[in-house]
Formats: structure tokens, sequence, C-alpha cells
């Protein structure tokens, strides 16, 4: 007889077991199929304790216990023995449920009590009584004088097999993140080495949102303690292996019955991004702006409207990266569709008052700066399944003249935790009494009276893709520009000078370059780019690996050996850069004209080292100069405390770029400087006059100056609140109501004093102004 085929005893010697037939049908199949559907239904478990089903592998695991438990049942009903292929099944299964009873066997207690108050503590329980259907099954079998299907101990020896192997991903990522956040560098480093080769990023991401709960997989379960409740080490261990961001990534998804669950943010009221939230996204915006290029700025105001379709309050947080030297002078907020101003004050009580009104849920937004060019934005609230319009008003200078043409790059998202309709697009429009150009997706066109424009519709820029820029071909600055003074009635103006100088190289430049993986595709580009450094400067290169820096001294006469030194430099995860900045300052700190040129990606981790990096720029301010080249946007929390630090523009080819820095240097190079300054306004002709936006960024040029001295902190938020500017000492805040602004004891911006795009009659003015200055010049040289 075939060894698979069924085998049937006689009659008289066999009973039907319905005791154990109805507890087969209930606890190992009907409760089994239940508790599948339930969890993948409901992400109950995952959401409170673990996820028991990671992957749809895992969920055709668990539905071998019913499956199996089917054909015993069938096997137990007919008075048969189970065929050879169907006995594997069952000891397989048998398997799977012992281990599944395994990993549940903690929270089983906290079952059993929702069987009594709930009764879904079942769910939690379906291992286990899957086991004790096993029991039953065979031991009903034996008492038929049937020998039971297949030995237990193979089934259950090659179901922990597969499982294992399985949740071997899962389980070498748990232990890797463990060792990533030991005390000891060591073994940090070799946690950091394993992840890299083997972590799955999708639960590194889980762990940065506190949703990967107790490990699934029994070796996993050894390294979770302690690991899973700490995001802060989950997200320092997601850029160190990945090289970016954790909340430049979508957020995982959630699939909750507790809604308020699904969308709560423990970082609200905080003073960083921190995580994604969900169901929270810009829906439109414009960027509505003008441009004087005689005068060398611009201004612009960014309008965003945002939408929350989830059923509760959220705070949108963002990171805005300014172009160079820009600052936000005007910030509103529309509440019950009537646009509010805010209130300019220290940084310190913006902040509190923020805070407080947030933890009543009314409607404040708050912009303060987060580091050099850069600002943090929060709103609150954003109304269930309702908007939120903010507006950002920005003064801007703009870059002297770069091969022909002074730009203005337009601000962009460094982070965010909210996202991006799929649809957005940035309605753009400049407008100048001077020719300009932009970025693709943005059209050159006239306008009435002589004036110019660039407009059209732009996506926001990926974090590798350089800021979008509007441009004046041919424009240069005039030799001398001046705006009276709206915040002082003691007569003066505020003047600018444009002249030709010599440009002053440094005497030694230590080239830091990062070694996160955002930089392998431009290696090439930074290898073509030492052709143009100059030779009359002495060069160090730093590399800012996993490894303590080492310097590399570069050989003008011979620059071979440092392309060598370049070409074999690996990129890979995310690397701190503190310690080679460090190391970098102390050598060309050794020369009276030093200089930095750091290349880099996204930096969030803030480092022990950069607390003795903020120390050497601190005590000796003017030694070593910073030149701060971004490749791709992000958090730099190394530069946040820092001052006086030198944006290099990016524009999106390194070697063009660190070309445009290196021609500085060059022996007889000439440079364009802008000089601002407060004097009377005797002689002063009307046909020089530009808006008032000049004398905001001369106040930004004392504020930024009155910062190194702490001695000066009062008056320098005194004249940036005066001046309404968000600077690294002051901020700005809309509160709904008169009495939360006294609370405060702050005092909202009066509407009429508030900077505004020009209207096309006030160009024409201007342009009248600049023909009539053209015409004086002219007469004055005959």
């Amino acid at each position: 007889m075939p060894a698979n085929s069924v085998l049937q005893e006689p009659p008289s010697r066999q009973s039907k077991p319905n005791g154990t037939i109805a507890f087969v049908a209930l606890f190992g199949i009907l409760l089994p199929i239940a508790a599948l559907l339930f969890e993948s239904i409901t992400g109950m478990c995952r959401q409170i304790f673990f996820d028991p089903l990671p992957t749809p592998f895992h969920v055709a695991l668990y539905a071998t216990i019913p499956l199996a438990n089917v054909r015993l049942l069938l096997a137990l009903m007919r008075r048969e023995i189970l065929p050879r292929r169907w006995a594997w099944l069952h000891v397989f299964s048998a398997g799977v449920a012992v281990f599944y009873s395994l990993v549940f066997l903690p929270i089983s207690p906290i079952a059993a009590i929702a069987v009594i108050a709930f009764g879904i503590g079942l769910f939690g329980l379906s291992p286990m009584l899957a086991v004790v259907c096993v029991i039953l099954a065979r031991r009903a079998l034996r008492t038929g004088q049937r020998p039971a299907p297949g030995k237990l101990w193979r089934g259950i020896a090659l179901a922990f097999l597969v499982l294992l192997a399985v949740d071997a991903p899962a389980t070498m990522t748990r232990i890797g993140m463990r060792m990533a956040a030991s005390d000891s560098a060591e073994t940090r480093l070799r946690g950091i080495q394993l992840l890299r080769k083997v972590g799955d990023e999708d639960l590194m991401l889980r762990l940065c949102y506190q949703q990967g709960g107790q490990a699934t997989d029994l070796l996993g379960t050894l390294y979770a303690n302690g690991m899973e409740s700490d995001p802060d080490q989950a997200r320092t261990a997601f850029y160190r292996v990945t090289g970016t961001v954790f909340n430049s990534h979508p957020a995982p998804p959630h699939r909750s019955m507790r809604e308020w669950e699904r969308t709560f943010d423990d970082e609200q009221g905080g003073a960083d991004v921190g995580q994604r939230v969900n169901d929270v996204a810009l829906v439109a915006s414009r960027m509505d702006g003008s441009i004087d290029a005689s005068a060398a700025l611009g201004y612009m105001e960014w309008t965003m409207e945002f939408h929350n379709k989830s059923p509760s309050q959220q705070e949108g947080r963002a990171e805005v990266l300014l172009p160079p030297g820009a600052v936000v002078s005007r910030a509103t907020l529309w509440i019950n569709g009537e646009e509010r101003e805010a209130a300019f004050g220290g940084r310190a009580q913006v902040r509190e008052a923020y805070a407080k009104v947030v933890s009543q849920k009314r409607d404040p937004l708050l912009v303060t700066t987060a580091g050099s060019d850069r600002i943090l934005v929060q709103m609150f609230p954003i109304p269930p399944s309702g908007d939120m319009k903010i507006r950002l008003g920005i003064t801007i200078p703009m870059a002297p003249p770069g091969q022909g043409a002074m730009h203005l790059q337009l601000p962009a998202f460094s982070e965010r935790n909210f996202d991006l309709a799929p649809d957005l697009r940035h309605a753009v429009w400049f407008e100048s009494a001077a020719p300009l150009k932009g970025s693709p997706g943005l059209v050159a066109q006239a306008g009435p009276h002589g004036l110019y424009a660039v407009r059209g519709q732009l996506e926001e820029p990926m974090p590798a893709q350089p800021m979008h820029t509007v441009w004046a071909p041919g424009a240069r600055p005039a030799p001398l520009a001046w705006s009276a003074d709206d915040k002082s009635d003691d007569g003066k103006v505020v003047v600018q000078v444009s002249r030709e100088a010599a440009a002053v190289p440094p005497q030694r430049v230590a080239l830091v370059i990062d070694g996160s993986a955002s930089m392998q595709q431009r290696k090439r580009q930074l290898l073509e780019a030492l052709a143009s450094f100059p030779k009359n400067v002495e060069m160090a290169v730093l590399f800012a690996g996993d490894e303590k820096p080492s310097l590399f001294l570069h050989d003008g006469a011979n620059s071979l050996l440092t392309r060598e030194y370049l070409a074999q430099l690996d990129f890979t995860g995310g690397r701190d850069n503190s310690d080679a900045l460090g190391a970098a300052w102390d050598w060309a700190g050794m020369s009276s004209r030093g200089a930095i040129v750091w290349i880099h990606g996204a930096q969030p981790l803030a480092s022990e080292s950069a607390g003795a990096l903020q120390q050497r720029f601190e005590r000796r301010a003017s030694q070593v100069a910073l030149y701060d080249l971004a490749v791709e946007r992000g958090p730099n929390q190394v530069t946040q405390q820092l001052k006086g630090v030198n944006a290099v523009p990016s524009f999106g080819n390194l070697r063009e770029d660190l070309g445009k820095l290196f021609a500085q240097w060059q022996p007889g190079a000439m440079q364009t400087v802008l000089l601002r300054e407060r004097r009377s306004g005797a002689g002063m002709l009307q046909t020089s006059r530009t808006s008032q936006h000049l004398a905001r960024l001369w106040a930004a040029d004392e504020v930024a100056a009155m910062g190194s001295n702490p001695g000066r902190n009062a008056a320098a938020i005194a004249l940036a609140t005066r001046y309404q500017l968000v600077t690294p000492v002051s901020g700005a805040v809309v509160l709904e109501t008169r009495q939360q602004y006294k609370d405060a004891g702050l005092e909202p911006v009066p509407p009429g004093s508030v900077p505004t795009i020009p209207e096309p009659e006030t160009w024409a003015m201007i342009l009248v102004a600049m023909l009539m200055l053209a015409w004086y010049r002219r007469f004055r040289t005959q």
C-alpha cells in the first residue's frame, strides 16, 4: 500500500472524540483565522506591543496553523490517518504555534485579563491554544490506536529554523542598533558597519518613530530592551547607516483603530522639526517678489497653505534654508479669515509666548533662526480636516556679480515634518526694472511701464538639487544707493556703497570633505575642481570618515598625489564632521589668515566635539574663516551655534561652485564689496533712493556684529525688534488675542509699517528715478 494513502481502522475499534473535534474547530481553526484577520486589519498588537506579522511571509506561515488543523479535523471526523504530506504540514504548523507562543508569552497575562474585560484577549492567546489543539488531537489519535502523524520535534525544529531565517534581517538589525547605542565608540562603529551591510532600513525607520515595539523574533527580543524606547539613538544610527535624515523619508504607515495614537506628535511645541506627522501637507504655495538690481537687493513674500486631514489638531514645523544673508522681516497668520501681523521680540520671549499658547490649543505662528541662513517655522493648530495659511516676508541681499549676473536664490525646505501635496507647485512671480531670468520653468517677459518679470510654476527641489534662482543678467550694483530710515527720527539715512577691491586670499586653506554617501556622486567633480585651486595658497585635506581624521598636505607642484588620495576615499552612510572641522581649525589657525572650505551633505548630529569647535570660533572669531558649501540641503547641527559662517552658493555643479570660490583667491583677483552705514541724509539725490529693505539689511548687519559681544545682547534685541527682523537674538510670533500679546509683553507690528511687494505704479516711479540718475551722471561727465 502506498505510504501516503489513507489508512482506515475497523470501526469497532474507533470512536469519535467529539470534545477534541469541537476544540480543534474552535481554537485551532476559527480563532487563528479570526486573529489573523483582526491583526491584519487593525494592527492593534503592532501598535501596542509588537508586530507579529511584519511581512507577507509571516502571514503565510501563521496561516499554516488553521490550514493544517482543517485537514487534521477531517482526519479526526473520518477516523483516518493523515497522509505523509499533511503530516509534515501538521508538525510544521505545530512548530509555528510553539514559536509564536513563546513570542506572545510575555504579554499572555495581559491577554488573559483582556479575555475577561473585552474578549479580544483570545487573539493574543491564539498560538497557545493552537498548541493545546495539537496536544489534544495527537492524544485522540493515539486513543483510537492510530499513530500520531509525523515526528513533532522535527516539525518544531524546521519551523524554528524557517522563522529564524525569515527574521534574520530584523534580528541582525536589532543587534546592530543595540551595538550602535553602546557607550563604547568601538562597539558603536562595529554596530554601524553591521547595519550598513545587513540592516533592514524599514525597521530602522520604524524604530525612529517608536513603532518597533517588542521584537517578533526570539533572538531580537534579547536585544530589544532599552533600544525601542529611545528614538533619538535610532535616528542617529539611521543617519550614520543610510546617510539620510529619518524625517526626509515618509513616515512609516500606520493602521490602527485608535486615530489619536496614529496622529500623536510627542515633539509638539519643541524646538526641533522632529518626526513626520501623518496626514498634514503643504497644498498651495506662491512666491511674489521684487528686485532692485541697482541696490543689489530683493524682497519676497512666501505664502503657504497647509491642510490637515487627520481627526486631531497638528503642528506644522519646517526648517527653511534662506538665500545667503537673507533675513525674515515679516510674518503673518490668517485667523478666522483675517491676516494678522506678527510681533517681534527677544528669542526667548517669543518662544515662551508660543509654547504657552500651544498648550492652550490656540492659534500661534513662531519664526526663529536655526543657524546661519536658516529659520525654523512652527504653526499650531492646523485644525482637524482644516487648513492654515501663513506668509513670510524675506529681505534678500543679491549676490555680487558673478559671470555677468547678480543672482537671488529662492528659499527651500531643508527639513520638514509635513508632506508636500503630489501636485504642489510654487507659483513664482518676480518683477524688476531690470531684465530678469530664472531657473528652468520660469519664463521671462516684459510688463507694463517698462518693467520686467519672470514667472512660472516650480516644483520644490529635492535635497540634492540646487535651489531655484532668479538673476539679473549684466546688472551691477550702483556705486551708491540709499534709503530713508523710517525706524529713526534723527534724519539719518542708510547708504550702501559699492566698490571694487583687491581680494585678500587666505594663506592656509583646510579642505574638509564629508565622507557621507551624499558626496559619492560628486567625487569626480571634486577631483576636477582641484585643478583650479590657487598655487599661491597652502592647502591640506581632511576626510571626515568613521575613523579619527588625518591631515593630508596638498603639494601644489604635484597635484596628482592629492588626486590619488581623493580617488581612494570611501563615501558611505552618514559621517559626523565635527572632529574633522576641529582638526582643520587647528591647522588653518596656525596662520594669521586661515580658512576652512567645508564640503558636505546633511549634518543632523550634534556630537560632543561640536562644543569644542564652537569654542574655537568664539575665542578666535576672525582667525579662521569658514566657507560652508552644502551639496545637499538638510539639517546642520554643526554650524547651528556658529557665527560668521560664509555660505557658498551651490548651483548643482561642485566643480563650478568651487571654481568660483577659488577664483577669488587667485593673484590679482578683484571682488565687489558692498558697505552699508547710517549717516546724514544731506546732499542725497532722490534719484539713487531705494526701498526700506536697505535699512533692514543694515540693521541685520549691526545685530550680527553685536551678537559677538554678550554685553550688547539687550541692544541687539532692541535693534532687531525695532526693525522687525528675525535674527539669532530675536524672533516673530503671531498670537490670537490682544490679551495674549499683553501677557507676553509683546506688541504686534502696525499693519502700515510692514514691508510689502511694490505695485506696478511704484516700480514706474523707480524706473523714472533710474532714468533721471542716468541722465544726471551723463550731464556731470559733459
